[in-house]
């Protein structure tokens, strides 16, 4: 008699839930309580990822009416979204999100309520939200990039305070550290300085290393083996946001594209973008089934966020293609930022 089904093994019984499509999970673990036990395993969806059968969504971090606490999966396939349980705390600013470990690791810049933790994590195996540990020190426009493999989220640089003088100008304090937080252990440690400080910047990880991008004239790389910043000339400034995608790291504005090999150091533009000339800023961009789903805000506040595909060069050459895709209608408000589930 299995556990799983009363006339299977469980080596088969727990192949055929394997393959059940991600939509259906909630009404699995209904079930019974074998089933609903073997859905909450972390093996589970690792062994979904192992036999290459997960599935993947975009999560998303809206903003509406002013307010950001409502997330939304997306499914770009077949255009359809789930809202999941809000966030527990109304956040404002800039937020970073990121799906490591089986959850998504929210990172806010600012929030209302001050007395809340800054990490906010959402477990889908658990279905449930629940505060990370305090961040070492407060921080603001800082930059981050996970480390999805070893489940590690790096924060560097920022500012740790504003004020405003008589004449109304804004002031901040710009600071050097760094910070990386375990998913697993739900813990911070320090890692050294960067070496100047950075203003605006944007982050991506690739191969065991941590990159710092600046509208400065630098950029810093962190070898998180040799736990060492190198400093290299920026020529990068101007772009909005950096991705890890098909060996490379590509930088996205509304001007176009360029793609950065990381193995050669070696630059080159990949191709501009005349239609999005209308666009104010690169909201967004994650990977997703081998394509970078990216969100575009325009000059118009009251002009809804739109959504497009970049598709990989195919195998005999060409460059990305950009492609629009329909934003479903109950997809409200505009997504300060996103992350790839992989379920």
């Amino acid at each position: 008699m299995g556990f799983l089904f009363p006339r299977l093994p469980d080596e088969i019984g727990r192949e055929c839930l394997l393959r059940v499509e991600l939509n259906s999970h909630h009404k699995l673990r209904c079930v019974c309580k074998s089933w609903n036990a073997e859905l909450k395993s972390a093996h589970f969806y690792q062994e979904r990822k192992r036999l290459k059968i997960s599935e993947q969504r975009i999560c998303m971090i809206q903003k509406i009416d002013g307010i950001c606490n409502r997330v939304a999966i997306f499914d770009p396939e077949k255009n359809t979204c789930k809202i999941l349980p809000p966030i527990p705390t109304e956040i404002n600013g800039i937020s970073h999100s990121y799906f490591v470990k089986q959850k998504l690791v929210l990172i806010t810049d600012l929030l209302v309520d001050s007395t809340k933790s800054r990490v906010w994590l959402y477990d889908f195996i658990c279905s449930k939200w629940r505060q990370g540990a305090k961040m070492p020190r407060w921080l603001t426009k800082f930059v981050s990039a996970a480390d999805d493999h070893r489940g590690l989220i790096y924060v560097a640089g920022g500012f740790t305070s504003s004020y405003i003088d008589a004449r109304w100008q804004i002031y901040s304090n710009p600071v050097q550290s760094v910070s990386v937080y375990n998913v697993e252990e739900d813990k911070w440690d320090d890692l050294p300085d960067l070496n100047t400080y950075v203003s605006r910047s944007c982050g991506a990880f690739a191969e065991g290393k941590f990159y710092v991008m600046s509208t400065s004239l630098i950029f810093e790389v962190f070898d998180s083996y040799t736990r060492s910043w190198t400093t290299i000339w920026n020529r990068f400034k101007g772009w909005h946001r950096f991705i890890s995608a098909f060996g490379r790291l590509y930088g996205l504005s509304v001007r176009g594209l360029i793609e950065y090999d990381y193995s050669q150091d070696k630059l080159s533009i990949v191709g501009t973008f005349p239609e999005l000339n209308w666009g104010r800023s690169i909201d967004f961009a994650v990977l997703i089934s081998n394509k970078i789903f990216v969100g575009i805000s325009g000059f118009d506040t009251f002009a809804p966020q739109r959504f497009f595909i970049l598709e990989p060069p195919s195998e005999t050459g060409g460059t990305l293609k950009l492609i629009g895709i329909e934003r479903p209608s109950s997809l409200q408000g505009s997504a300060i930022c996103a992350a790839t589930l992989d379920l």
